[in-house]
């Protein structure tokens, strides 16, 4: 047999998962418990515990077939335990179903209705203490569980093994008078408890430790309880003994009685029985006292003892009525505190929907039967609760969702002001100061929810309506609000909008000339907005709103265009093939490498979906001498101011592109159509007048014409001149020049053309251009 020190090694087995289950049908350890002392003096005597451990399949089996407990000699090795123990313990999983639970239950329930009727026929001292014990409840446990939550779920879960064996624990109570110090023989003593091997992961310690949840309490309970069993048999035995020969001695009196009995026989117990009806009828105390738990057993007791009894059948309609209503009261009120037990409590809802849902079924399959009057009972007090519970949740989340839409409302005022000075952010720090505190305490009970002293009467707390799905959503605009101000006041800083003492400086704003290194304004972002993402997404301007919006835009734009100047002043390249591929070759150069970066940065705040401008530019110039660039234009409108020469110019056309390579040419011409004066220009639609699509290689020559009239004479505007010989079809981008009559050319101010459909190559930004 196992002794005590073996015990922590098993301990450490079921820890670690590595405890194998025995194959034995019983296995006893022996657990030796040594008292406490103060000083030299023991507080209590040693006491010496054996335990019985049964193979789990040889306990199903005497479950279901308990029939070998109620023999005189057991020959199954667990049955004689079983008869022989001071406590039971019986242990089922936690976590089970409700339907599995069920049938466990019902299992125990015939199991030990067997372990009571073999006790009582061997006059076994009553008081018989058995333990049925819900294990692992740590799997009970939910995700956003707090402790209090578990603890309430396994409490929920204790109640309805209660009521499950309750039924069978009216049936062990044999009285219906007031509770006698004796128990009766063989009667049990059943105790419901939960364990569980370790704590489970909760917001106040996700990372529990390896220790057991309430199962100390339960060897100490279950070795007192065992203990005052065995001192109760060894006493009733003792007195047993003597009871013999006192028996004796008096039997000789009871031969005379018998016969004196026989001679007068005593009245039948009908009248006897009305009498005692009428009277606990007059004497009946309210549904609240005679249904509540100190009062209930006892009296369904006195009643089944007045239904049993032979005489009931004869009593009046009335009086049987009266019994048979009240037992049915009883039976009616069981099921209804049962039906409760299991239903979702107020406390359990995340959302409105499912408060509505409680409230219904409350209302409904929950509601108070009309034909009695149970309105101050305990089940009727913890439904009006409940009731009351709903609508104070659904003001309490009201409340909530008030409070983030009240700082949500404050924090969107603020993204909207024109001006951004000290007073702007003493608002600020002020709003997001209110965000390092939830807007109720959580711990604190919401109101319009009293506290009752039953099972899952607690008082709710504002951390139920702070969990509904309409308090996140409201949390969630509101955070989304606060993170937006942050990054709108960071972004300010960078650009100087923020006109306030003490502030960072404005990295992103360049100067138009001098103090403009971009590695050193790159580290010193890094440095002073840690918090935002290396990317800058945060600062996005399409994330805010207007005004700031524009404002922000307008300022990346003038610093982005500051940057391309900088960065094209860094550039000496000459016009030739030759000379823009090797510009291409050193934008590797890590200078150029880090005002792309600036750039880039630039660029994405205005438009995420911008390109790097120095990678732009390298790709645009790889391999120049082998590219080919296609024309394809479909059409254009050309504006020509009315006031371009002291005549009115009438545009005659067609208007012809020319590419030349070497000494082939290929052109495409577009008709002029009908002029439309728009304010001070007249606009003309250039329309495709056959062909259009051109192909363009680096070095080939461009040209675009069109014939114009002012008055009598027969001009032309003339696209052929550009910032660069080797790719000239950025010429069609700039201002043509107008021919003389007599010889030469002049620029042609206003005039533009715009390309309204094909496509037509074009320049990166940062390609360094010189005035045509």
């Amino acid at each position: 047999m196992p002794t005590s020190p073996e015990l922590p090694l098993i301990r450490d087995a079921a820890y670690s998962g590595t405890l194998e289950s025995t194959s034995a049908e019983l296995t006893s350890f022996t657990v030796r418990l040594r008292p406490c002392r103060v000083g030299t003096r023991a507080v209590s005597d040693p006491l010496t515990v054996i335990l019985d451990d049964c193979d789990g399949k040889a306990a199903e089996d005497l479950i279901r077939h308990s029939e070998p407990i109620t023999q005189r000699h057991p020959d199954s090795e667990l049955a004689r335990a079983v008869v022989e123990t001071d406590a039971i313990v019986l242990l089922v999983d936690a976590a089970s179903t409700r339907p599995q639970l069920a049938e466990a239950f019902k299992a125990f329930d015939a199991f030990l209705t067997t372990v009571e009727r073999a006790k009582t026929d061997a006059r076994t001292v009553g008081g018989f203490p058995v333990f049925l014990v819900l294990t692992q409840c740590d799997r009970l446990a939910q995700k956003s569980d707090t402790r209090r939550e578990w603890e309430a779920r396994v409490a929920d879960r204790v109640d309805y093994a209660w009521a499950e064996f309750d039924e069978f624990l009216k049936e062990a109570d044999h009285g219906d008078a007031p509770a006698a110090p004796f128990l009766s023989f063989g009667s049990i003593d059943l105790t419901v408890a939960a364990v569980a091997l370790r704590r489970p992961p909760l917001l106040e310690a996700p990372t529990p430790a390896d220790e057991p949840y309430l199962v100390a309490e339960l060897f100490r309970d279950c070795f007192a309880a065992a203990k005052a069993h065995h001192e109760r048999h060894r006493r009733s035995e003792a007195r047993l003994w003597w009871t013999v020969r006192a028996a004796l001695t008096a039997l000789c009196f009871l031969v005379l009685a018998f016969g004196s009995i026989a001679l007068f026989p005593p009245q039948g117990s009908a009248p006897d029985l009305a009498a005692r009806i009428d009277d606990y009828e007059l004497h009946e105390p309210p549904a609240a006292v005679r249904l509540s738990d100190t009062e209930r057993d006892r009296n369904r007791q006195t009643l089944r003892r007045f239904a049993n009894d032979g005489a009931f059948r004869s009593l009046s309609n009335d009086r049987r009525g009266f019994v048979e209503s009240r037992l049915k009261e009883i039976d009616d009120y069981l099921a209804y505190r049962a039906r409760l037990a299991g239903a979702t409590a107020p406390a359990s809802a995340r959302s409105l929907p499912d408060l509505g849902q409680v409230r219904e079924t409350l209302k409904t399959a929950l509601a108070l039967p009309g034909e009695y009057s149970w309105g101050e009972t305990a089940a009727a007090q913890l439904r009006d609760k409940w009731l009351g519970d709903c609508a104070a949740l659904e003001a309490a989340q009201q409340a909530c969702v008030d409070r983030f839409r009240d700082r949500d409302r404050a924090g969107t005022e603020l993204t909207l002001k024109r001006t951004f000075d000290a007073g702007w952010l003493r608002d600020l720090d002020a709003l997001l100061a209110r965000d390092t505190q939830p807007p109720f305490p959580p711990h604190e009970p919401i109101p319009g929810s009293p506290e009752l002293k039953q099972p899952r009467g607690e008082a709710i707390t504002y951390q139920v309506p702070l969990e509904f799905d309409e308090v996140y959503r409201a949390r969630r605009y509101w955070e989304q609000t606060r993170d937006l101000l942050v990054h709108l006041r960071d972004l300010l800083d960078a650009l100087g909008l923020v006109r306030a003492p003490d502030r960072p400086p404005a990295v992103l704003i360049l100067p138009e000339s001098g103090g403009a290194d971009p590695a050193e304004r790159l580290a010193a972002l890094a440095r002073t907005y840690a918090r935002q993402s290396a990317e800058y997404t945060e600062w996005e301007a399409w994330r805010f709103p207007d005004p700031v919006r524009g404002e922000i835009t307008a300022l990346l734009q003038k610093s982005f265009v500051n940057g391309v100047r900088h960065t094209q002043k860094l550039m000496r390249v000459e016009d030739t093939l030759a000379g823009w591929s090797a510009l291409g070759a050193a934008l590797a150069e890590p200078r150029f490498r880090d005002w792309g970066r600036f750039l880039h940065l630039l660029a994405k705040l205005q438009n995420p979906n911008a390109p790097d401008p120095v990678a732009e530019l390298a790709v645009f110039l790889r391999d120049l001498d082998k590219k080919t660039f296609e024309l394809d234009p479909h059409g254009f409108e050309l504006a020509v101011p009315l006031d371009l020469t002291f005549e009115r110019v009438e545009a005659v056309g067609p208007f012809t592109i020319t590419v030349t390579h070497g000494a082939q040419g290929s052109a495409a011409k577009f008709a002029v159509g009908k002029g439309t004066v728009r304010g001070t220009t007249t606009v003309y639609p250039l329309v495709p007048d056959g062909p259009t699509k051109l192909a363009y290689r680096a070095g080939d020559s461009l040209r675009a014409e069109l014939p114009v009239r002012a008055g009598v004479r027969e001009l032309k505007l003339l696209w052929d001149t550009g910032p660069t010989s080797v790719l000239q079809f950025d010429r069609l981008t700039y201002e043509p020049r107008l021919t003389k009559p007599g010889g030469g050319t002049e620029p042609a101010s206003g005039v533009k053309l715009v390309l309204t459909a094909g496509t037509v190559p074009a320049l990166p930004v940062l390609f360094p251009k010189r005035a045509p």
